[in-house]
């Protein structure tokens, strides 16, 4: 895991400045080693955290044998050895590292190779005869590339303060600011940003780039499988033994390592189906991380401890962090600065302090279990896309030991009944009510917002909001706070769930097996139910890494008033509204979350220098 940049059109003394400074604002992410390559057109820099081929063979940029193509990559790829095997069986590489395999795979097949890499990336090659930069993401974004044009220079990066001048004023982009003060919603923009003139590349595309190019035109190597429902099948013992193995496989394949691995466990079923899989297959020491609430509703310590005590000749080493003491006025602007955009919610700090706790313990990659809600439609919201089908279906009978066994109220049954039979209307009231919600912000900054980013999804159509919340909804903001946490203190995260063969794999599986009896996720359950303690596998709950936003909220009263009052962009009765209920101890969770990202703005503003 790295960090790279690259500097596209500027001459050698510029391309040199920039290289040098991407690698003191990059050094975090690669402590092990870097590495600039300088020449007339273009400048790669990279700095390495090793975790394959620990030697300088491994080091980057990496020249391919012919000595045409230069490559700076971030990333890992797990079957990179199976790929040497079979389609370059007869060379003669110099060490093991993923780095190697890919330069040298590329002299031979070019974007193709794509197509058979199993994990995560962002890769740069820059080709010195053609005078071309080929650029790529893998399929779920796990691995960050920024990209600006300034002038008639292109800059890439692994993250965005490289890409910004010394003392530089930025602007933010309105829609991703107003979606986030009115919704809460971020990263769902497609390549937009919270900063106006920076972009991600596009995940699961490539894209081939030169100096005189005013845009990049990316092309898309994978797709989300969509198949016809008729043409599904249903989840029988083969089916449910051939997603075991392919879980297993995705799990064991990220182990790929020459350093120790840790796993965040929070108790939920995702992270504890990693724990297990491993206690039964993987022979090292295993370091566990895990942050709760003791004392508090929302404790998953019971949980947990489950899992742990269901292997008792695992060689399980647990670190535990207590969040019931954490402080906003200590820790949020560090982790803005870290995330380098607003972010969420409080579990992202608990997140960032389980980091910490995996590099004091000196563990250089952890795992963990996202990605599997998003796969396996996990979330309440997608259950009703589910739901809204037994009903067009006249499957009454499931349709009704769903919504009892999910006893989630009357108004989850009625939003349910509203999506399935007047799915447009629904639609448009899900439309209209999210243009309300934006009246909380002053209204010359609702001018600019561009409606046309915004994509939503209906839920008569399974497919979309199975992609939505891939591509839009949860994963990119997901694997943005995993990236930036981990590589804050030089630890690589892998998420074995981002696995594209699962994806293909429980696409051609019916879409009513998932949820049985108002259980979700259903067949991830049974497929893996041999490693999940049965106070695991029973549980409906969803809570994460929970931490107390309120009271942390009322602990810092004055601090947080003055944040308020120094906000620019809601209205003067909102901020009035919210410093009342604060006085009073009135706060409900959307008011503390409301406060939240609007300090958090606050923060992201003052620090990159926001106008």
């Amino acid at each position: 895991m790295c960090g790279i940049a690259c500097c596209l059109g500027s001459n050698k003394t510029e391309g040199l400045k920039f290289g040098n400074n991407a690698l003191a604002l990059l050094k975090h992410r690669g402590p092990d080693d870097n590495g600039i390559y300088n020449d007339d057109n273009i400048t790669l820099a990279h700095t390495r955290l090793s975790i394959l081929e620990l030697s300088k063979l491994g080091h980057q940029p990496m020249n391919s044998s012919c000595g045409r193509y230069v490559i700076a990559y971030n990333g890992e790829i797990y079957n990179h050895l199976d790929l040497r095997k079979k389609f370059l069986p007869n060379h003669n590489f110099r060490g093991h590292s993923d780095t190697e395999t890919i330069i040298e795979l590329f002299r031979i097949q070019k974007e193709k190779m794509l197509e058979g890499m199993v994990g995560m990336w962002a890769i740069l090659i820059w080709n010195k005869e053609a005078k071309k930069l080929f650029i790529s993401r893998s399929r779920f974004g796990q691995k960050p590339l920024y990209v600006r044009r300034v002038g008639k220079t292109w800059l890439l990066s692994s993250e965005i303060k490289p890409l910004i001048a010394e003392k530089e004023t930025l602007a933010f982009d309105t829609t991703a600011v107003v979606e986030y003060l009115a919704l809460g919603n971020y990263g769902h923009l497609g390549v937009h940003t919270f900063f106006k003139d920076i972009q991600h590349f596009p995940v699961d595309t490539f894209a081939w780039l030169t100096e005189a190019d005013e845009k990049i035109s990316a092309k898309s190597y994978w797709t989300l499988p969509n198949i016809n429902n008729k043409d599904k099948v249903p989840f029988d013992k083969n089916i449910q033994k051939g997603l075991h193995d392919c879980i297993v496989d995705a799990v064991l394949s990220e182990t790929l390592s020459d350093v120790p691995i840790g796993i965040t466990l929070s108790g939920g079923i995702d992270s504890s189906i990693i724990a297990g899989i491993l206690a039964n297959y993987y022979d090292k020491d295993i370091h566990l991380f895990t942050a709760q609430s003791p004392d508090s509703k929302f404790d998953e310590t019971i949980y947990a401890d489950s899992v742990i005590n269901k292997f008792p000749s695992t060689k399980f080493f647990v670190h535990r962090r207590n969040i019931n003491k954490l402080s906003l006025q200590e820790n949020l602007e560090k982790y803005i600065k870290i995330q380098e955009e607003p972010f969420g919610d409080t579990s992202i700090l608990a997140h960032g302090t389980l980091m910490e706790l995996a590099a004091n313990a000196g563990i250089k990659v952890v795992m963990n279990g996202q990605g599997a809600d998003e796969f396996f439609f996990g979330y309440n919201n997608m259950a009703q896309a589910i739901l809204s089908m037994q009903l067009k279906s006249i499957e009454f009978n499931n349709f009704k030991e769903n919504i009892d066994g999910m006893n989630l109220g009357s108004s989850y049954l009625m939003r349910t009944l509203l999506k399935s039979v007047f799915p447009q209307m629904e639609f448009n009231l899900r439309t209209k009510s999210r243009i309300k919600r934006r009246s909380i912000i002053r209204s010359e900054f609702l001018e600019s917002v561009d409606n046309n980013l915004i994509s939503l999804y209906k839920y008569n159509n399974i497919y979309d909001v199975w992609k939505e919340s891939i591509y839009g909804v949860h994963i990119p903001h997901l694997v943005h706070y995993d990236d930036r946490n981990g590589m804050a203190y030089s630890i690589e995260g892998r998420m074995p769930f981002l696995d594209h063969r699962i994806a293909e794999y429980i696409a051609k599986i019916k879409p009513e097996e998932f949820l049985k009896n108002g259980m979700r996720k259903y067949i991830l359950r049974e497929s893996c139910k041999q490693y999940l303690p049965e106070i695991v596998y029973n549980r409906k709950d969803k809570i994460g890494f929970f931490t107390p936003l309120i009271n942390v909220i009322y602990a810092e009263q004055n601090w947080v008033s003055e944040q308020l009052r120094s906000n620019s962009l809601l209205t003067d009765a909102h901020i009035g509204k919210l410093l009342h209920k604060l006085k009073t101890n009135s706060l409900e969770i959307n008011d503390a979350l409301q406060i939240w990202r609007c300090i958090s703005l606050n923060i992201w503003m003052k620090d990159f220098r926001i106008n």
